[in-house]
């Protein structure tokens, strides 16, 4: 399992279409608590792993999520207020070995998620699924980079989910201080891990994930949150653009369920516009840090900033140097109430990041929009 004794099976009811399950939530679970602080909903990773284990039974088999369609978080599902919820389990098409199941889950008149799994069975014989991205992800030569500060409560669930998809991972511990050097432990030689201390920030983690990367030859790397907050069958998606945009800046595009908070809302808003005005490019989401970077085409460039300023900076400076940057839609899901847990350090890092923008405003002038220019002209030469 990713996720001990999160849930308990109370009952089940048998239908024409399939098997309802009721379920007891044990709310005490630390996961619960790992994302909002004092407020615990039970997380992406937790909902999906409950459907697959209810699906196996309702199967009769073992399996391994290949793909999630169709998502739909409709409201949050709290263990304090929703200490029991139904979970609906419907076979709705098979196709080769994969199984796709129909799962809805309530309580009453509320709904509050929905989603299609595709299942692939694992075998008696086999002693471990083999990652559904493996083949594609090595045709590439990407890699997961995972960077994690004190994330503990989640570090575990999101490597074993990643670890469905590929083996391809990079964890870079950014001076944690909690229990993570113990979680990564137990994967020793499933993952490559890269740490050290104290703790540099995110651009330092990022760095220092890309130069270990290169060292071992891969190409390109995709970013992912170890909070959890990412959904990991999105790498896919990244995979597929991958693809069809070969050497290309992949940058999520987040699609919110409910409303994103007020803070976030205007920090992305803010970063979107000053993006905009440095590149005269547009993206409805330059803050998200679920992305594609093609290290092949990103030759000598790293982050100068070491904290979450870096991402914006990589962005506009990949734009700068005539990169690729393409669009790629994930999923994200923001509770009405509540606070997210976060180490971004509101005044300090706000500061750092308006320095920043005052050096690229200058910057922009001088040498973004003339490198724009001159790399559009060598494009349109070597076309003719």
């Amino acid at each position: 399992m990713l996720i001990d004794d999160f849930f308990t099976v109370i009952e089940t009811a048998d239908t024409e279409a399939g098997r309802t399950y009721r379920v007891a939530l044990n709310a005490l679970h630390p996961v619960f608590s790992a994302h909002f602080a004092g407020n615990p909903i039970v997380p992406g990773a937790c909902i999906a792993q409950m459907i697959k284990e209810l699906a196996a039974d309702y199967l009769s088999g073992s399996f391994f999520i290949s793909a999630i369609k169709n998502m739909k978080f409709l409201k949050v599902i709290s263990p304090l207020e929703n200490p029991e919820v139904s979970v609906r389990i419907t076979c709705t098409a098979r196709e080769n070995e994969n199984i796709s199941i129909s799962s809805v889950i309530n309580d009453g008149d509320s709904v509050f998620f929905k989603a299609i799994l595709v299942l692939t069975p694992i075998t008696k014989n086999e002693s471990a699924p083999h990652p559904v991205l493996q083949r594609r992800m090595e045709a590439l030569r990407l890699c997961v980079l995972i960077p994690t500060y004190n994330n503990r409560k989640t570090l575990a669930c999101v490597i074993n989910d990643v670890l469905q998809h590929t083996t391809d991972i990079i964890v870079v511990n950014d001076g944690s201080t909690d229990d993570t050097v113990e979680i990564l432990n137990g994967f020793s030689g499933k993952v490559e891990v890269v740490s050290y201390m104290p703790n540099r920030g995110k651009g330092y983690a990022l760095k220092s994930g890309f130069n270990r990367a290169e060292e071992l030859g891969y190409k390109g790397v995709i970013t992912l949150d170890s909070d959890g907050q990412h959904l990991v069958s999105d790498i896919e998606t990244f995979v597929g653009y991958a693809e069809k945009y070969p050497g290309a800046l992949l940058l999520g595009q987040r699609t919110i369920e409910g409303s994103m908070p007020a803070k976030n809302n205007f920090a992305n808003r803010f970063s979107n516009f000053w993006y905009a005005a440095y590149t005269a490019y547009r993206f409805n989401d330059t803050q998200n840090g679920f992305r594609l970077y093609p290290l092949a085409a990103m030759k000598g460039l790293r982050p100068f900033f070491s904290r979450y300023e870096a991402e914006f900076e990589m962005l506009v400076r990949s734009a700068w140097k005539g990169l690729a940057i393409a669009p790629v839609p994930v999923c994200v899901y923001y509770p009405p109430a509540g606070e997210r847990v976060t180490h971004f350090r509101p005044k300090r890092d706000f500061f750092r990041i308006s320095a920043l923008n005052m050096l690229f405003f200058v910057l922009a002038i001088v040498y973004g929009y003339p490198s724009m220019l001159f790399h559009r002209l060598l494009t349109k030469k070597k076309k003719l």
